[in-house]
């Protein structure tokens, strides 16, 4: 890729910092995003990532180098986006408890398997009666934070609000159309929309799916100071002061109002797995949409079916922490080569 090369990444959530972080170095890059605010998408997750991610904890596709990627990304970040380390991963059935004693026999240097009695000396706040892995690698950043630092490290030209409404692809080049009326031509263009594809009548007949999902903010009590984070049926991942529960899964909605059935529904099960949490007043309700595709649950990064200079950079669902800073890792050379790209991500 030329230095001189112009490239457009349309969407400033998780993807498309994470593209212009890898990019930044390699070509002229701008962003452009629709909203006031970050992407809300991150809002439904806890920042959660680990080697198993899998309901039978088995090893996510691309599991090594995904957490490589992260690693460099966070190591590159430094100490301005902290990182929380170690899960605590409690099974909520004998046969998900059976499943991860397995993980824990194929995978010994990811996991330790902890049964019920074990789980309850090492972490005496959570309820585990299945028992639980322990998942030294796991961990939580805040997604929020991670995309400030990555847009403000790699120094790229970032208009917002700004909503590119069309393109058109050239023999050379894209051109863009914002709200605004103007129009901006690029070597290439990097699609990374979000919930917001469905605006967009070329992505929308795509085969994705939207997910919308709702956490809560809790106050922490000081009784529970030293909890670890954890994930059974809904994670539970402390922040300073306070603890973030969810998500819920979503996938047929009408609005994004956080709902106050679905609040219910987290503190009772928050509570069935770290009681300490009843006492907790409740701070916020959030929701964000994640995006799909729910007949091949892995992520999008490809030239849109046709096209040879508009990218799709997206369905990343609940993993975009995972597989974001991968799949950017490789946009420096797949864009001219796309050939190169694993079938795996790219669209049919």
């Amino acid at each position: 890729m030329q230095p001189s090369s112009r490239i457009a990444i349309v969407g400033a959530g998780l993807a498309g910092a994470c593209a212009a972080f890898a990019l930044h170095r390699h070509a002229h890059v701008e962003v452009f995003e629709a909203t006031e605010a970050s992407d809300q998408a991150f809002r439904a997750a806890g920042g959660l990532f680990h080697p198993l991610m899998t309901r039978r904890a088995r090893p996510n596709w691309q599991h090594d180098a995904a957490l490589e990627a992260l690693e460099r990304l966070l190591t590159a970040v430094g100490d301005r986006v902290p990182v929380r380390r170690g899960l605590l991963r409690v099974a909520f059935s004998e046969k998900q408890a059976q499943d991860f004693r397995e993980a824990a026999r194929t995978y010994p240097h990811f996991v330790q398997w902890l049964a019920p009695e074990e789980s309850k000396e090492r972490f005496p706040q959570v309820q585990a009666p299945y028992g639980a892995l322990w998942i030294p690698q796991g961990g939580a950043v805040s997604a929020a934070r991670l995309i400030e630092v990555l847009l403000a490290q790699s120094g790229v030209l970032l208009h917002r609000p700004v909503r590119v409404v069309d393109w058109e692809e050239e023999p050379n080049g894209v051109r863009l159309h914002t709200d605004r009326g103007e129009v901006h031509r690029f070597d290439y263009a990097i699609l990374a929309p979000g919930y917001g594809y469905q605006a967009h009548p070329e992505l929308a007949r795509l085969p994705f799916q939207a997910v919308k999902g709702q956490v809560i903010c809790l106050q922490r009590p000081p009784s529970l100071d030293t909890l670890p984070l954890v994930l059974a049926n809904v994670h539970l991942a402390p922040y300073g002061d306070q603890i973030f529960v969810g998500s819920t899964y979503e996938p047929t909605f009408t609005d994004l109002s956080p709902s106050e059935a679905q609040t219910r529904w987290l503190l009772e099960e928050a509570a069935r797995w770290v009681p300490e949490v009843s006492r907790s007043t409740i701070v916020a309700a959030l929701t964000g949409v994640r995006v799909i595709r729910p007949h091949r649950p892995l992520p999008v990064l490809s030239p849109l079916p046709g096209r040879r200079r508009l990218w799709l950079f997206s369905a990343l669902g609940s993993r975009g922490l995972l597989y974001a800073p991968l799949l950017a890792s490789w946009l420096p050379e797949v864009l001219e080569r796309p050939e190169r790209l694993p079938e795996a991500v790219r669209l049919d």
